[in-house]
């Protein structure tokens, strides 16, 4: 079949590099569509296992993962990050300099694989985790492989490949999950399932890159990768506390409690990080013209952290606000009614979403500045208050403890790195935080109203955010404007 004119443009504008504004908006598309696919076709995953796993069979699967993810966390120092800076600011020997990154991140993997293995079942407070330990070390290695695949392919600016590679990969999940699963339900089954995905994703993006890779492993000297390791270490260190952040409750979780408390936090914590991936994604999208601009014209930098800033507050502060509201509803409708211990779990995450929302993007401004010695100490504070907090309120309030150490440590560092970068570039987001506060109540009432009137909670969340959306456009503050603002500041 002949492809019409309008077939032709579309198929350049979305596979082929033609300026910079285009490629910017190409691979946006492409990042997003992969992103949310991915997380949602996973999300389905997580749905059925949790279902058909029940809260401790689910718990052990999550309890696993937190406890590798703990000895996994020194293979992550930051290397995407520098690479996608590095990437971005074209600097000179930058070929040489990913080649050194390359080359230190599979020394520290091998090292951190080894320590999953060997060491993780002796530190499981959980026994029946003990036997995942070996499958899930193979999920954080060819997780590892595919991401600095992807920082490769993103040199070349193909982002459609890694939107097919994690749509496969997921797919492949979802179905080898729930093939498994029924064979025998079991932790185990949803282990290897994910292992197999990972491989497919690993595998499908080495072979879109095989023409690259030598180029970016050949070029290295020791001098380069102590220069990486020089340049990496602030932002290992946040690397570092992020990990312990994110893994530190359930791992406390099982010291205290039962792996059918570890499940339903676990839930709750996996449908907070699906809703984490719209900012992650603009963050991400915005990152390359940051750097750009950080240093070289601060005045236009100041305006895309602003507008970047205000989307993320139209987004953010309606979906907690909806969350919040309609968490009664949204656990049991998606999880099954044996997960309404999760419905506090998820309202005091949906809170958490007001800090985590302008978090992202303040870590990657602060980032482009080259100030990461700066996030170090809020993050090691952080870090410190969560684990401080968990030991004492765990034992006696279990999950709902767990959650808000997490929503006051995140918010700790959240206020000082709104401080750290309004001293770099001052910026100001109350214009914007104004022009949300009607829509945000106009949304609030109309959920409040369809709830009480007993409309179904689906029917309930589009004409509640048609109300939103519809009171944002009579204001004249549309996102897709904002959008296309941030967009064309290059």
């Amino acid at each position: 079949m002949a492809r019409t004119p309008n077939m032709e443009r579309i198929v350049k504008f979305l596979f082929v590099n033609t300026d910079v504004k285009q490629t910017i908006i190409k691979n946006t598309f492409w990042l997003f569509t992969g992103e949310s696919l991915g997380r949602l076709i996973k999300l389905g995953l997580i749905v059925y296992a949790a279902r058909e796993l029940g809260a401790g069979g689910w718990g052990i699967f999550a309890y696993a993962l937190s406890v590798a993810s703990l000895l996994m966390i020194f293979s992550d120092i930051g290397i995407e990050n520098l690479i996608a800076r590095e990437i971005s600011q074209k600097k000179d020997n930058y070929k040489m300099f990913i080649s050194a990154a390359f080359l230190l991140k599979s020394i520290i993997l091998i090292i951190s694989i080894v320590l999953v293995i060997f060491v993780s079942p002796h530190i499981s407070n959980i026994t029946e985790a003990r036997g995942l330990f070996f499958t899930i070390a193979f999920i954080f290695f060819f997780d590892v492989i595919r991401n600095m695949g992807f920082a490769i392919n993103r040199v070349m600016e193909k982002m459609e490949r890694e939107m097919m590679t994690k749509v496969i990969m997921n797919f492949v999940i979802l179905g080898l999950g729930i093939i498994l699963i029924n064979i025998n339900p079991s932790p185990l089954s949803l282990s290897i399932a994910y292992v197999m995905g990972s491989a497919t994703g690993a595998l499908l993006i080495l072979f879109f890159i095989r023409k690259k890779i030598i180029e970016f492993i050949t070029k290295t000297n020791m001098e380069t990768v102590k220069l990486v390791l020089k340049t990496a270490l602030p932002f290992a260190v946040i690397s570092l506390v992020g990990s312990i952040m994110g893994n530190t409750d359930i791992f406390m979780l099982g010291i205290w409690k039962a792996p059918e408390d570890i499940g339903l936090y676990a839930t709750a914590q996996r449908f907070f990080q699906f809703i984490i991936i719209i900012p992650s994604m603009i963050a991400s999208a915005s990152f390359p013209l940051m750097a750009r601009l950080a240093n070289k014209d601060n005045e236009k930098f100041k305006m895309v952290l602003e507008k970047t800033l205000e989307i993320f507050m139209m987004i953010g502060i309606p979906i907690a606000f909806g969350g919040v509201i309609l968490a009664d509803q949204i656990i049991p409708l998606v999880f099954g009614q044996a997960y309404l211990g999760a419905i506090p779990v998820f309202q005091i995450l949906m809170i958490m979403l007001l800090v985590s929302f302008p978090l992202i993007v303040l870590i990657n401004s602060i980032f482009v500045y080259n100030q990461q010695k700066k996030l170090v100490l809020a993050n090691i504070f952080g870090v410190l208050a969560n684990v401080t907090l968990n030991f004492f309120l765990i034992p006696k309030f279990g999950i709902i403890g767990a959650t808000v150490a997490t929503l006051i440590s995140t918010s700790i560092i959240a206020w000082i790195m709104w401080r750290k970068m309004k001293e770099i570039n001052d910026f100001d987001i109350l214009p914007a935080l104004k022009t949300v506060i009607l829509p945000v109540i106009v949304m609030t009432l109309t959920t409040l109203i369809l709830k009480h009137l007993g409309i179904g909670t689906i029917l309930n969340i589009i004409i509640s955010s048609t109300a939103y959306f519809l009171v944002l456009f009579l204001i004249k503050r549309s996102i897709l404007k904002e959008l296309k603002e941030i967009i064309g500041a290059n």
